[in-house]
């Protein structure tokens, strides 16, 4: 009778060390599922002088020497006055 008993007792040892070895090389369990999104990329690099971040041209127009030749001054560069405007009456806050 103790013949009949460690047949099946072996085949369920092997049985189970055999998915324990499985479960141990596989991804079955250990938490390694896990989403890992990628990293943000790098931020861009600061302008190499300050008046570059304000656009294209604006070094090129005010970055001068003080001994450099001024602009010359074009139609539309100085507007009129205008003396004809209605005021605006401020509120009186009390």
């Amino acid at each position: 009778m103790t013949k009949n008993i460690w047949k099946p007792l072996r085949l369920v040892m092997i049985a189970g060390a055999a998915g324990t070895v499985l479960v141990a090389c596989g991804k079955g369990g250990g938490g390694n599922d896990v989403f890992m999104p990628p990293p943000p990329p790098p931020p861009a690099p600061a302008p190499a002088n300050f008046e570059d971040q304000f656009g294209a041209g604006f070094a090129a127009a005010f970055g001068k020497v003080i001994t450099d030749d001024p602009n010359p001054v074009a139609a539309g560069d100085v507007i009129d006055i205008d003396k004809t405007a209605d005021p605006v009456d401020v509120p009186d806050p009390s």
